[in-house]
């Protein structure tokens, strides 16, 4: 970001207009822009200049005029010459077809929102005007415009929209949207005293009117409604008018331009669509969606907001999430996939071209092929034959003939394309040379048992392959193959027998690693496997190898449909390698895991290595003792088989083998079949609703997409050559034929290649916000990381690391570290963190509707080569850069439910632990139907478990914080009623902690791997109740929205608190420790200070910052910095500092982090949006 200007306290921008002029030398560059928004209007010019000699140019914006409040509310706003500088009518859509205009405009035109036009004179030419920084115009400058033109159209009606087209009032049209659903245009300049007769309406619409837009030419407009659609209307011919309509949104639009080809549209669904013009073919009444070339879905949550086109083709999108995207249309000339021209029918040719021997009612067709290269795939035959096609020309050759392979064979091809091999009835299996390397081999696999899968491997180099089969007894071989490219000759050998679990289970998935001598398959049942193939070379004959690590239910009861290691030399902790695995399930989701104790890489007892052994998933309802190979770190001496549930004494040995899963995230409602990296990025191939999909998950949106019918294993195949499928080919059934489709595409071109200007942040309201308190430094000398969580109404769990500071180079900015969807369906209202006994790592617990909690595992880790660097800040000063953090997150435990009311919502938390209980979380949580319970989250057994559970205020509980008072855990709950209730927490937790220690049959509870219904059971055994608060408050007239507590010292706690009522309120509870009883006993509770019109509507947060301050904020977009000064009386004096504009809308939740001098307060306000104060301490 070059330069950023707030315009003022309520603004708000609906549109830009820029001038098509500018002003040019060797050192600097000028441009005028207009922008209004409801009824004010500001002209400003944009100055860069470079005189300084620098490689950052010098940008500001400079105030020309201030308009603050025209007669009625703008909806469009046109720049205007005078006729004789710009003869004849030109377009005003595109500013690569408008003149190049050398002298500024001098008037304007705005539209207003009443259906009627007036034209301003400049009061002086802008060119005229120095070019210079100046401060934000507050006065109005209304006086200075000349009123010069004003004309009021015939249709006297409210419009929700409108666009000018051309730039002389002689040539000046108007197209307004009305509330009655359809559109008028009409021309601005008439005899003075008429009103402006409507020439055309467009009348089609079923639904209010959002966004008008003209063509280059201005012979037709485009116009979306509330109805969903898109609309394109001729008009030029004078008595008719015809129109095309597209679907296609699965919500409100709200724009769409039309630019050269393309229609490109934007809407409430967050994406942004591109379309088939249609002017450039004879339109349609037809209704049709077959139009839709492309979908862009960068944005998250609700809104696309705004879109602008460049000359160059450069699509920039702006959405609700507050990230703007940068797209190509060019991709849409090589990426259009569903045209007919782009697939092409694959036939075979007449079967006496390669079988002269065959009947004439010889049944021939394809049983299997396989993709070998670009232009190249192969094809098993019904009648035994092996083909070989070269596709750019249509060519076929016979690779291989056997009548073994009549009426079946199952065919799979290496990923270099130089084997074939091909499983039959019989158990047999062909090994072909595509290449025509070496004779074909038949290899028997043993048991005569049909091939159902094969699986063809990279070795240890690019001659040698593992081929792994699956047979119809669900049991698996292993065989090598090597080739010798002197003598033409290649040799086969049985390697081993996999040995499966006693479930019958189909394996979809296979990996080989040659480096360490893993082979890695995946199960139909979620399962995956882990084989140890060293020492082979040892024995003579085929052994059988039994598993070493076995994870269940990785995708739920769904198969594991691909697997991959990846090795990241170096990266790891110590600088040692740190090996990746992933896989992808039918479930929709991919999973991320580390391995441990593999040779160059992390071992176990790392620093950043999990301690604690738990399980991964697997049904709730297993018996305790079935957890074989459901451990979240699955644990193996190699070479030996596992098959028990490891425990912390596994790792003494220091030669296990761990496999730990780290990340799962779920990207579709369909399948994911296939996973790869390419130039660095993950990739996933998956389908839904017979639609097959490539997602980029390194840049997070689809880089492809076609109708490709089902996703039987068996019924596709896909090949490409980088990250951006610049070489792509696709080859699926369709009904009993076979498509192929190829792209072959020049470097450069630019392919769906996303760029991001700003980073999103949620799609919706965010509910609420936590910063992560005292974070240690992950390496010496760099200052402590400073990350955040957020949730909100897109049910989406975000977390960033702040950068406080601005340098020379760098800005205060929030880097995303984590974006994942836990809650379906349910918002997240709440969230907190907790500290653990293990480097780096944290707990986050998040609450909202459907009664739902989580536990979260977050570990922050860095570049093991990162070296701590110094710049310089605005001040000359050098200080510490932040670290680049990296940032693992994974989901340990889900809360079982209490209420049987699905509509029950979490409405907020407090987290403390407990200094001698180790590994054990306290949540303090108040719901929508008066309940209040304290869980107790057990890091060892990974479970949550009922402590206290108990009711009160007979309404909704807003809000709950807690206090240590010496000894003792002081809660506090606020509800609707206005009440805050004071508890005493500590006899029932010593009953809670007595009972549940003396419990013996603690069982580690399974890690949360897949979403779905919480099927866990309430542990109720050890639960206490409450009997009645200590004391109550009656300190707000409806609900109490915000409750911030302080332990002041000498017993005394300080409470602020912010409601509905638009108060803030100082309390102050006096209070004392029982040693001997163990006890909290309140001596006196009462309101010291209240201010009932703190704000001018309802406070939404507040926070004590010291023992003297307070700040809080509103609904009125208002953050005010409050002063506690106490009386020698024991009351207190609330007095306000100071108060800004906080420019998020909607503010909803707050949150104070201390700044490194321990003065200073970073506070940071969230609503739709984020923006961050600091404020100085005292």
């Amino acid at each position: 970001m070059l330069t950023c200007i707030h315009l003022g306290c309520g603004w708000k921008v609906h549109r830009i207009v820029l001038a098509n002029v500018q002003t040019f030398s060797e050192t600097s560059e000028a441009r005028l822009l207009m922008v209004f928004g409801a009824k004010s209007l500001r002209i400003m010019r944009l100055c860069v200049d470079r005189s300084n000699n620098s490689s950052q140019p010098k940008v500001f914006f400079q105030h020309l005029w201030n308009v603050i409040h025209m007669k009625d509310w703008i909806v469009d706003a046109q720049w205007l010459w005078p006729k004789e500088e710009l003869p004849g009518e030109f377009p005003t859509t595109r500013s690569s077809l408008r003149p190049n205009m050398k002298t500024p405009p001098t008037s304007i035109a705005l539209g207003y929102a009443h259906n009627f036009v007036e034209v301003f004179d400049l009061p002086q030419n802008p060119f005229e005007i120095p070019r210079e920084e100046n401060p934000l115009l507050i006065d109005d400058s209304l006086s200075k415009f000349r009123l010069t033109y004003s004309v009021q159209s015939e249709e006297h009606c409210t419009v929700f929209c409108g666009r000018f087209h051309n730039n002389t009032l002689e040539d000046l049209w108007f197209v307004s949207g009305t509330v009655f659903c359809h559109a008028l245009i009409w021309k601005v300049h008439q005899e003075e005293g008429v009103e402006a007769p409507v020439v055309k309406s467009l009348v089609g619409h079923e639904g209010i009117l959002f966004g008008i837009r003209w063509s280059d030419d201005g012979k037709a407009v485009c116009t979306v409604s509330d109805d969903r659609t898109i609309r394109v209307w001729d008009i030029t011919n004078p008595t008719t008018i015809t129109h095309s309509t597209h679907f296609g949104h699965s919500a409100r639009v709200w724009d769409c331009q039309i630019v050269g080809q393309y229609l490109i549209s934007i809407s409430e669904d967050a994406s942004c669509r591109i379309w088939r013009n249609p002017l450039l073919s004879k339109l349609s009444e037809k209704d049709d969606m077959s139009d839709c070339l492309a979908c862009w879905e960068g944005h998250e949550g609700k809104s696309a907001w705004s879109v602008a086109v460049s000359d160059h083709g450069v699509v920039a999108t702006g959405g609700g999430d507050g990230g703007i995207h940068l797209w190509r249309l060019d991709s849409i000339v090589a990426g259009s996939t569903d045209a007919e021209q782009y697939t092409k029918d694959v036939d075979l040719p007449a079967i006496t071209a390669y079988f002269p021997e065959a009947a004439t009612n010889e049944k021939e067709f394809v049983r299997d092929f396989a993709i070998i290269s670009e232009t190249e795939s192969v094809y098993a035959t019904n009648t035994g034959y092996i083909l070989l096609r070269n596709d750019t020309n249509d060519t076929w050759r016979t690779l291989y003939h056997s009548p073994i392979f009549k009426n079946y064979a199952s065919l799979e091809a290496s990923s270099c394309g130089r084997i074939a091999v091909a499983g039959c009835l019989g158990g047999k299996m062909a090994i072909v040379s595509t290449r025509s390397e070496f004779e074909t081999l038949v290899a028997d696999t043993v048991g005569g048992i049909k091939i159902q899968f094969v699986f063809v491997l990279s070795g240890t180099d690019k001659d040698n392959f593992r081929i792994v089969v699956f047979r119809a007894n669900c049991t698996v071989g292993v065989f090598q193959l090597d080739i010798s490219s002197q003598s033409q000759e290649a040799r086969h050998r049985h390697l081993c027998e996999l040995r499966l679990p006693n479930n019958n289970k189909a394996i979809h998935a296979a990996y080989y690693s040659a480096r360490y001598n893993l082979t890695l398959l995946g199960s139909r049942d979620g399962t995956l496997l882990v084989y140890n193939m060293g020492e082979l070379d040892t024995y003579d004959q085929a052994i059988t190898l039994d598993s070493i690590i076995e994870l269940r239910k990785c995708h739920g009861n769904e198969s594991v449909s691909s697997v991959l290691m990846v090795t990241e030399e170096g990266e790891g902790i110590d600088g040692k390698d740190r090996i990746i695995a992933y896989s992808t399930g039918r479930d929709g989701s991919w999973t991320k895991y580390r391995f441990l104790g593999l040779p160059g890489g992390e071992t176990i007892g790392s620093e950043n290595d999990d301690k604690d052994h738990t399980d991964d998933e697997g049904d709730d309802d297993v018996d305790a003792m079935d957890h074989s190979g459901d451990d979240e770190d699955v644990v193996a001496t190699s070479p030996e088989p596992r098959s028990r549930e490891s425990t912390p004494g596994d790792h003494e040995g220091g030669t296990d083998i761990v496999l730990q899963k780290i990340f799962r995230s779920k990207i579709t409602k369909g399948w994911l079949e296939q996973t790869f990296i390419m130039d660095g990025e993950l990739l996933f191939l998956g389908f839904f609703n017979k639609k097959l999909f490539v997602y980029n998950e390194s840049k997070h949106f689809e880089i492809f997409s076609m109708h490709s019918g089902a996703a039987n294993r068996r019924r596709w195949r896909f090949l490409t050559n980088n990250a951006r499928l610049e070489h792509t080919r696709l080859m699926f059934y369709s009904g009993y034929k076979i498509r192929s489709f190829s792209r072959q595409l020049t470097a450069g071109s630019g392919l769906f290649q996303s760029a991001k200007l700003q980073n999103n942040f949620h799609g919706r309201e965010v509910r609420h916000l936590r910063f992560l308190n005292d974070a240690a430094p992950l390496v010496s000398g760099a200052p402590a990381p400073l990350v955040f969580a957020s949730g909100g109404e897109d049910c989406r769990l975000r977390m960033f690391q702040y950068i406080p500071y601005k340098t020379k180079t760098s800005s205060t900015a929030l880097r995303p570290l984590c974006n994942l969807k836990p809650h379906l369906g349910a918002a997240i209202r709440c969230l907190e963190w907790s500290h653990t006994d293990m480097p780096h790592t944290y707990l986050l617990f998040t609450g909202g509707a459907i009664e739902s909690m989580r536990a979260w595992q977050v570990t922050l880790s860095i570049p093991n080569s990162y070296q701590v660097q110094q710049v310089e800040d605005f001040n000359g000063n050098m200080v510490p850069e932040q670290t680049p953090l990296s940032l693992g997150c994974l989901e340990r435990a889900q809360c079982p439910h209490v209420s049987e009311n699905l509509e029950t919502r979490i409405m907020d938390l407090s987290v403390f632990t407990l200094p001698t209980q180790p590994c054990m979380h306290f949540i303090a949580s108040v719901y929508s139907d008066a309940a209040i319970r304290v869980w107790l989250f057990d890091e060892v057994a990974n479970s949550f478990v009922l402590a206290i559970d108990t009711s009160y205020h007979e309404k909704c509980i807003l809000q709950v914080a807690h206090i240590q008072v010496e000894g003792g855990i002081m809660m506090l709950t606020a509800a609707t009623d206005g009440k805050i209730a004071v508890w005493d927490l500590t006899s029932a937790l010593d009953a809670f902690l007595v009972k549940y220690h003396l419990r013996t049959n603690k069982t580690v509870q399974p890690i949360r791997s897949f979403p779905g219904k919480n099927k866990a059971k309430v542990q109720k055994d050890f639960a206490q109740s409450l009997r009645s608060p200590l004391t109550e408050l009656m300190i707000h007239q409806s609900g109490v929205n915000s409750l911030s507590a302080r332990n002041m010292g000498h017993g005394i706690v300080m409470v602020a608190s912010g409601g509905d009522d638009n108060a803030l309120v100082v309390s102050q509870i006096q209070a004392s420790w029982d040693s001997i009883g163990r006890a909290i006993k309140v001596k006196a509770a009462r309101v010291i200070a209240r201010d009932n019109f703190a704000h001018g509507s309802a406070i939404q947060a507040v926070a004590i910052i010291n023992d003297y301050e307070i700040v809080s904020t509103s609904q009125d977009q208002m953050i005010s910095l409050w002063s506690v000064d106490f009386t020698e009386i024991g009351g207190a004096c609330l007095s306000k500092q100071e108060s800004q504009f906080v420019h998020v809308p909607d503010p909803s939740t707050m949150d104070v982090l201390p700044s490194g001098n321990g003065q200073d307060r970073t506070v940071a306000i969230a609503g739709i949006g984020i923006q961050t104060f600091v404020v100085d301490g005292r």
